[in-house]
């Protein structure tokens, strides 16, 4: 609702304070540069703090420079203390979805449909107050983020259980450790899903050199232009007064907050995460490109703004939900990692659309933002190989067993030029179904199984009445496979999606994709695409046995 508010005054502001558009614009780029530059600190200042003062510190700023901006008389002012704005409202968003997540009992998923439906309601509601306020006064709507921020202060401080009870957890669960498990291999991993208090601000730094932080980081940074593209610049152009602003993004946050509940779990159950993320995206291109074209007609701008809800809902839902499933244990370091780097596209988007509507044609930011959203989504496909799959099962919490903790770690591995016939014997001496097929740098190029080489070897059925009296009467069948087992690995792969599992990864994800797909085995891979085990059907089998005596 407080960024929501300010939405459609911003033409008012330009209009009073005697600023430019691109000036305004700076409200956004500030408050959206000092929140990136935050994110590095607010990790460690979190853990020091704990997750409730942390809360109350940032709603507290929020109030603060809220009002203090709306005290001023000049843009440049209300500029400078955007600034303090941003730095509270990173600390708020550096620890409200995983304190979401903690108080949930770990249900990842429901907790971010959850989350995103509340950014969604508030930004139904705060531009409609917003407008309403605006219309009195541009100082109004800042006041009223005061108020909000005010509200909140008091709810958490009354609701919110205390922080020491989230962090001691930690020795609760010690309690419940697996009798099947060594106790220093407990004591572990409880530390890897209780980080302790002394974080170091270059985590988030070691995190984004993770590949598949990276590559979401990156899209979401590109993402953003088109999305800030749409909120900070379209009130300039849409010609509609404080209230009318406020009445057309009353429409497309209740579409952002639906869609977050309704259709963004349906597409992932039906399409899959990735899958439905270029879908929907490709419709915003789309829609932004519309825009661009028709800046001059209002209805269509109107129209256009209220269905990109539905489209920005499920998208942010859907993002949010791959970042914590495949980010480290500790969601806060996740979380300002990936904020990190997305917020610095919603610092450069506001600045540059205005500068370019304002100063060369205003139907190119639209053109610019759908370029830019284009280009998130190639860029997501290109490199949809680094990113594990999301889409196995839910976040179970609690007592999971992950993949490094049952993988065999000495993995046999060959090359691309490894025939068949020491294929098959090392298939058989050591009572394996699969081996993983590795590059001169051991990077995980494919996995060739035993059914594969079968497939291989034997020719299919339905090709027997050409193959058997062109080919075979020839060369008996025999000679066909005396032949075919000196073939080399690279004969026998086929183009496929590989699947891989990475050492943090929940038993239950494993069991999942193993009987989903038919697999016999899944190779186990770091963030440099190097393979550090493998996991099969029997080590599922062998961990379900362990877990129902221990629960017996």
């Amino acid at each position: 609702m407080g960024l929501g508010l300010v939405d459609p005054i911003l033409p008012v502001i330009s209009q009073q304070l005697g600023a430019s558009q691109t000036e305004v614009a700076m409200l956004f780029t500030t408050y959206s540069a000092i929140m990136a530059v935050a994110m590095l600190v607010t990790d460690v200042v979190s853990s020091k703090l704990g997750i409730k003062r942390t809360l109350i510190i940032g709603v507290l700023l929020i109030a603060i420079f809220s009002v203090l901006s709306g005290l001023s008389n000049n843009v440049w002012t209300i500029i400078f203390l955007r600034m303090g704005w941003g730095l509270g409202n990173a600390l708020f968003v550096a620890v409200a979805l995983t304190a979401i997540i903690k108080f949930s009992g770990n249900d990842t998923h429901s907790s971010i449909i959850l989350y995103e439906t509340a950014i969604g309601l508030g930004f139904s509601t705060g531009p409609l107050l917003g407008g309403l306020l605006g219309g009195i006064s541009w100082r109004y709507p800042f006041f009223g983020v005061g108020l909000l921020m005010l509200a909140g202060f008091i709810l958490l401080l009354v609701l919110l259980p205390k922080s020491d009870k989230i962090e001691n957890s930690y020795e609760k669960e010690k309690f419940k450790l697996n009798d099947n498990f060594k106790e220093n291999e407990n004591d572990k991993n409880l530390k890897e899903k209780f980080p302790n208090k002394n974080k170091s601000l270059l985590d988030p730094f070691r995190l984004m050199r993770k590949r598949n932080i990276s590559v979401l980081g990156i899209f979401g940074f590109l993402y953003n232009f088109g999305f800030f593209t749409l909120f900070a610049y379209s009130p300039f152009v849409l010609g509609l007064s404080a209230q009318g602003i406020g009445f057309v993004f009353l429409g497309w946050g209740i579409l952002v907050a639906t869609s977050s509940i309704f259709m963004a779990p349906k597409l992932r159950d039906r399409y899959g995460t990735y899958n439905s993320i270029y879908y929907v995206l490709s419709l915003l291109v789309a829609v932004l490109l519309i825009m661009g074209i028709f800046t001059s007609n209002q209805i269509v701008l109107i129209v256009s703004i209220i269905f990109s809800g539905i489209l920005i809902g499920n998208n942010n839902t859907l993002l949010t939900t791959a970042m914590m499933d495949i980010g480290s244990k500790d969601r806060s370091t996740t979380s300002a990692a990936y904020n990190f780097i997305r917020f610095i596209g919603s610092a450069i988007a506001p600045l540059l659309a205005t500068a370019l509507g304002e100063n060369i044609a205003p139907n190119l930011p639209f053109v610019l933002g759908g370029i830019f959203v284009l280009v998130a989504i190639i860029f997501l496909f290109l490199n949809r190989k680094y990113l594990p799959d999301v889409d196995g099962v839910e976040d179970r919490g609690g007592n999971s067993l992950i993949v490094k903790d049952f993988m065999i770690q000495n993995v046999i591995k060959i090359g691309p030029e490894t025939k068949i016939i020491d294929i098959l014997k090392l298939l058989g001496a050591n009572n394996v179904s699969g081996l993983p097929v590795v590059d001169n740098n051991d990077k995980i190029i494919d996995i060739i199984t035993s059914g594969d080489i079968i497939r291989y070897l034997v020719p299919k059925e339905e090709a027997h009445d050409l193959f058997y009296s062109i080919y075979v009467e020839e060369e008996t069948q025999k000679d066909v496979l005396n032949k075919r087992v000196n073939d080399t690995v690279m004969d026998v792969l086929k183009p496929k999606k590989l699947y891989t599992l990475s050492k943090e990864d929940t038993f239950e994800k494993a069991m999942f994709i193993l009987s989903k797909h038919h697999f016999k085995v899944i190779p186990v891979i770091d963030n440099k695409n190097k393979v550090v085990g493998i996991v099969s059907r029997s080590d599922i089998n062998n961990n379900l046995i362990k877990m129902s005596l221990g629960d017996s």
